[in-house]
């Protein structure tokens, strides 16, 4: 019996030791996770509280492009903001709850609707978001890094970067009495004056044109140029309004420079540079950078692309009344025109893809074709390849016969509005006034 006692207090004893053991081992770093994550979660609150003029905020989505907004925080976990996402969200000052907790990590959330959840939403009618995915950003952010003037969080989700950069009290003022509208309509003013934009820069010692894009639509800018083996580049960037222009999210790298903001002065606008040195932008009445070098398999653009049932404004075209065939063709069968592209596949495959939509479910008549394309002149074989809802007629004869094996002269095409982007053509050379053209693309 005495022996059986003593193996059961040495057991108690191993147990104990054993407890404290794996106490000592939590507090090495002189305290338990839950302390210091404690701690850090309140040292956000109070940076995010005490920026007396509140923060100035950027955030990216995944379906377009970046969002601008001014926030303030206070401590009752109610969050006040604008936005430039309508006229209305950048005039009318909006509260919300926030709070943030311990979710892998310290996490800001939006509890409560506001300006960032219409980027989050999945009905399209809010803000021409998808259906299940909105724009692709987030409500929920994990800290990622601070400085003494701003927090950067990241999408739990998307992993889109939600930046907070201190206002000033001139700033806290402006966003609160309506000039963020004021100033976003000058800057998209400005931009619809220019037919196309460019800036000239250095690299590695040889001038050269940038070619710009910008699409307040869309909100992106693009920027291109030609490399000295003739290549082009071509580089999207998102971009978010602010009180002096826009900012260009995530760094706008661009072959050895980076850009990273436009900003007005008078009636020019000058985009910025990581190193603080400025480009004018400039106009020019014919575009920068040659179609024959931009759209390739390879280049810059590989397709022109029409979304929706509506061609892009203001452009004269017997392939119009073509277009118009087609529309009807879905529309006379309760559906929706999608989308139409035709793109370059391989150095040797063109492709034309045309999707028709039935509530949620898209469907996909396409064909293939051998082409070469010299000097900026396409030819096309006749189709080698069709799926079943080509073969089915959901393409009409018209546009089946545009295509098959024509002649083609690439060319830039100008319509009436310049938030259609970058258009270009297909002339065909057997009849001048048929041009096929869109939106020019990566696909």
């Amino acid at each position: 019996m005495m022996n059986f006692r003593n193996i059961l207090f040495g057991a108690m004893l191993i147990v104990a030791a054993s407890s404290c053991q794996k106490q000592e081992e939590k507090l090495v770093f002189g305290e338990t996770p839950e302390v210091r994550m404690k701690a850090k979660i309140d040292s956000i609150n109070t940076a995010l509280t005490s920026s007396p003029n509140g923060w100035k905020a950027t955030v990216g989505t995944g379906l377009k492009g970046g969002y601008g907004f001014y926030m303030a925080f206070d401590d009752q976990q109610v969050v006040k903001m604008v936005a430039d996402l309508t006229d209305a969200s950048a005039t009318k000052v909006e509260g919300s709850n926030y709070r943030v907790k311990q979710d892998n990590g310290a996490t800001l959330i939006f509890d409560t609707y506001n300006y960032i959840s219409m980027l989050n939403d999945p009905n399209p009618s809010v803000y021409n978001g998808t259906v299940r995915e909105g724009l692709r950003s987030d409500l929920e952010f994990r800290f990622l890094r601070s400085n003494a003037d701003s927090i950067i969080f990241v999408g739990k989700r998307y992993r889109q970067q939600l930046v907070l950069s201190k206002a000033t009290a001139a700033e806290k003022d402006a966003y609160n009495s309506g000039a963020y509208k004021t100033s976003i309509d000058k800057t998209k003013a400005i931009f619809q004056t220019f037919k196309n934009p460019y800036i000239e820069v250095n690299i590695g010692g040889v001038a050269t044109k940038l070619a710009l894009s910008f699409f307040a639509g869309t909100k992106t800018l693009d920027i291109g140029s030609v490399l000295p083996d003739k290549k082009t580049v071509l580089n999207t960037f998102k971009f978010a309004y602010n009180l002096k222009g826009f900012d260009i999210l995530a760094g706008g790298s661009h072959r050895d420079l980076v850009f990273t903001k436009g900003e007005i002065e008078g009636s020019s606008v000058f985009i910025h540079d990581i190193s603080g040195q400025k480009y004018e932008i400039k106009n020019s009445p014919t575009p920068i950078l040659p179609i024959e070098v931009m759209f390739a398999f390879d280049g810059a653009f590989n397709a022109i692309t029409i979304t929706g049932s509506k061609q892009p404004e203001g452009v004269t075209s017997s392939f119009n009344s073509l277009w118009e065939g087609l529309v009807y063709l879905y529309t006379s069968n309760k559906m929706l025109t999608h989308s139409v592209n035709f793109r370059l596949s391989t150095s040797k495959v063109a492709v034309l893809d045309a999707r028709f939509q039935s509530g949620s479910t898209v469907y996909l008549a396409s064909a293939e074709y051998n082409y070469t394309l010299i000097d900026g002149v396409l030819k096309l074989s006749a189709p080698t390849a069709t799926n079943g809802n080509w073969n089915n007629n959901w393409v009409t004869a018209g546009v089946k016969n545009y295509f098959s094996g024509g002649e083609f002269k690439l060319t830039y095409i100008t319509g009436s509005n310049p938030n259609d982007g970058t258009l270009g053509g297909l002339i065909k050379v057997s009849d001048p006034t048929a041009i096929f053209y869109g939106k020019l693309s990566k696909l």
